[in-house]
């Protein structure tokens, strides 16, 4: 029976899948990334890791086979079981182990597993389609900035242009004098060119301020009638993101679950009864997928290793 298959299709769906008695995959948004050494850039992903504490049973993967493959619960979990023993027999082996899609498996001189995951499977439904893209670095041809006194150079030599057109002594005399009175006169002209301007300016303010207060002064404003109310419906924001503590078929153990943790202090509930018949137990709800992830990572820090994120809504 192809089991990675359908470990792979559920991990598309959801944020983690256990197989009983193995461990349990567990994703996470990756987003996009540049590789400057490469310059390529890579679209978002799920990063897939492994931890091999969580493998008690939470229904996800048996009913799944068991739906899919036509089979009754008992048998799908002994189906998982002969996949989980066909796993060690492959390790001990030949050493190492591939899970198609997944990932490859080994054990380190402590026996304990290790998990390298297949980079190449992107398991974000959004991401679908999008693949890696190879950018080029530009050529920059850097100008050398033009100096002050490169500009002077400039000036001097056109006023000398200009300046040298008589022939005679007399006239290079008359020449300079002429140059000085110009640069004089344009000095002199400048100045008094930008006291014009700000004079200008400060009366056309003074003007401008004096017709808006006088405006503002002479309006009346009178409302004979009250404007008419506006009510708007505001569409109550949607909780997609839910923190599970468990699944359970017995309804009464779901609400004794959700019991025991609202007296711990959680805001626990029933979040709906998925495909397989199974009712969800919550921690929390949240509307934006990081603060859920944010909880998820906390509860796990406090010992609570059997949560995991759902998205979506199940019916009630």
């Amino acid at each position: 029976m192809q089991i990675a298959t359908y470990i792979s299709d559920l991990l598309y769906r959801h944020e983690c899948v256990v197989v009983p008695g193995f461990g349990a995959f567990i994703s996470r948004r990756v987003p996009a990334q540049h590789f400057a050494s490469s310059h390529t850039i890579y679209p978002p992903k799920k990063g897939l890791s492994f931890n091999a504490q969580i493998q008690q049973n939470d229904g996800l993967l048996a009913n799944y086979i068991a739906s899919v493959a036509n089979l009754t619960y008992d048998e799908s979990i002994q189906e998982i079981r002969n996949y989980v023993r066909f796993l060690d027999q492959e390790m001990d082996r030949n050493g190492s182990i591939t899970i198609h899609k997944v990932g490859r498996f080994s054990r380190n001189e402590e026996k304990a597993l290790q998990f390298t995951p297949m980079y190449l499977v992107n398991y974000l439904p959004e991401a679908f389609g999008l693949t890696s893209h190879e950018t080029f670095a530009i050529d920059r041809v850097p100008v050398a900035p033009v100096t002050v006194a490169e500009e002077e150079m400039v000036v001097e030599e056109v006023a000398v242009v200009e300046l040298e057109t008589a022939k005679t002594n007399s006239g290079s005399w008359i020449r300079y004098a002429a140059a000085g009175v110009i640069l004089l006169g344009l000095g002199l002209g400048f100045k008094g060119y930008q006291t014009q301007v700000k004079t200008d300016t400060l009366a056309v303010e003074q003007l401008s301020t004096d017709k808006v207060n006088s405006t503002i002064e002479s309006a009346s404003f009178l409302i004979n009638e009250p404007l008419p109310t506006i009510s708007i419906d505001v569409a109550p924001l949607t909780k997609n993101f839910h923190v599970v503590a468990g699944a359970f078929r017995d309804p009464a153990n779901a609400d004794k679950r959700v019991a025991q943790l609202k007296r711990k202090g959680f805001d626990a509930k029933r979040i709906g009864v998925n495909s397989y018949g199974l009712h969800n137990v919550a921690f929390s709800s949240f509307v934006d997928r990081d603060d859920a992830t944010n909880e998820l990572n906390k509860l796990r820090a406090l010992g609570f290793d059997k949560a995991w994120l759902f998205t979506g809504s199940l019916p009630k």
